[in-house]
């Protein structure tokens, strides 16, 4: 359906653009499509949609939890879930003296089926994380949202993880996940010293920003409107991707014919 309308100059490689575009066509067919997306605020780490709280350890996670599954559109009625918290297993590996590198995701959160009941745990950890907190919930509440659909998503089931990250961006989350896709930064102490580098999720920070365009592009909404609350490498591409949609408009076309 989009592979005749591209040429050279794209935003991503030309193979993961295709997928991304196909994903959100598949997405929208099964849950939802331009309506949703018409009432699904563009989600920011701000009072408006997460009001603070005196809750602390579990209790605050319950609370940034019913926040993020307000925000997608998955009531308790329609989707119940018990949430949980673990202590995960440290997972980095040395990989220099000087370097280690954390797993991507593994130790963030899963979604599960337990006796019929289905079961969100995240890391403990991340509870003053609320940034990755959300990004995780969002992450495994996707799993959840697009459990029964019988088609499988662009790519095959391979593809899968990939379609999930998507649907963060498609109810509206894209800035949570966006901001923590990767993160490269100093660490020591009073031994060591050095680098840590760590990737949350399965998407790259420039098909995050693709991805928030998309959903503002979408919406009719600006560009700009995401530009606050993104960090700065991730706020330029998605001006970037922003500006590339607007000079291509037909690229999105199919995906306004999904009602």
């Amino acid at each position: 359906m989009f592979g005749s309308l591209f040429k050279a100059g794209r935003f991503l490689d030309a193979e993961l653009e295709d997928w991304q575009l196909q994903a959100w066509a598949w997405l929208m067919r099964h849950r939802g499509g331009m309506a949703m997306i018409s009432r699904t605020p563009l989600a920011s780490p701000s009072r408006e949609h997460f009001p603070p709280t005196e809750a602390v350890g579990e209790a605050r996670a319950a609370h940034v939890f019913e926040c993020v599954r307000r925000q997608m559109s998955m009531t308790d009625n329609d989707y119940p879930c018990r949430l949980e918290a673990r202590t995960p297993p440290r997972a980095d590996a040395q990989v220099g003296v000087f370097w280690v590198l954390e797993s991507p995701g593994a130790v963030n959160g899963t979604f599960d089926i337990v006796e019929g009941q289905p079961v969100i745990c995240y890391a403990d950890s991340l509870v003053d994380q609320p940034m990755r907190l959300v990004a995780t919930l969002a992450h495994e509440l996707s799993h959840y949202l697009i459990l029964d659909i019988e088609e499988a998503p662009p790519g095959g089931w391979e593809a899968h993880e990939l379609a999930t990250d998507l649907t963060v961006a498609y109810r509206g989350l894209g800035v949570f996940c966006a901001n923590t896709a990767f993160s490269f930064e100093q660490h020591g102490d009073t031994f060591s010293q050095g680098w840590r580098s760590q990737r949350n999720g399965y998407l790259s920070p420039r098909s995050w920003a693709f991805a928030i365009a998309v959903f503002l592009a979408l919406k009719g909404a600006p560009i700009d409107g995401a530009e606050p609350w993104l960090k700065g490498e991730v706020a330029g591409l998605t001006r970037a991707a922003g500006r590339y949609l607007a000079k291509n408009p037909h690229f999105l076309e199919p995906l306004r014919a999904i009602g």
